[in-house]
């Protein structure tokens, strides 16, 4: 179900536990700051998310749109982050992105690419397994 859009970016959410951000064409930190402000509202009450980012779509992010990205979150803490799609290029960036915001917001992300999502997918499964485990 979609939540949120903030140009060519939606948040979608599966419940229990499922944010998918789509992002698209060129993101910019207004639209990032959107779609998280709509991820916490929806999270509140849950002990962790699942998210899955779609970057298929992606042309090229802003610096304002990696700042977004690395600044701490108001809601639930995502425990699992799969990042489907993407050029090489474009998966590059995105990982260095989130390598910064691990740094910066001290959290212990788990964070994988994946071809499709399909396969992202199948591995939140796996991931969610866990962590159910632990509540």
């Amino acid at each position: 179900m979609q939540i949120a859009r903030a140009g060519d970016c939606v948040l979608e959410v599966e419940e229990p536990d499922l944010v998918i951000y789509r992002l698209g064409g060129v993101v910019d930190g207004h639209h990032l700051r959107a779609l998280r402000r709509a991820e916490a509202e929806w999270s509140v009450g849950k002990t962790y998310l699942l998210a899955l980012v779609d970057i298929s779509g992606l042309v090229s992010s802003t610096m304002d749109a990696r700042k977004a990205s690395t600044e701490p979150g108001t809601g639930t803490k995502n425990r699992a982050i799969a990042i489907a799609g993407g050029s090489r290029y474009t998966q590059m960036l995105v990982d260095l992105t989130m390598r910064a915001a691990r740094l910066l917001t001290r959290s212990e992300l788990n964070v994988r690419f994946f071809a499709d999502e399909v396969i992202a997918r199948d591995w939140l499964s796996v991931q969610r397994a866990e962590l159910v485990k632990l509540d």
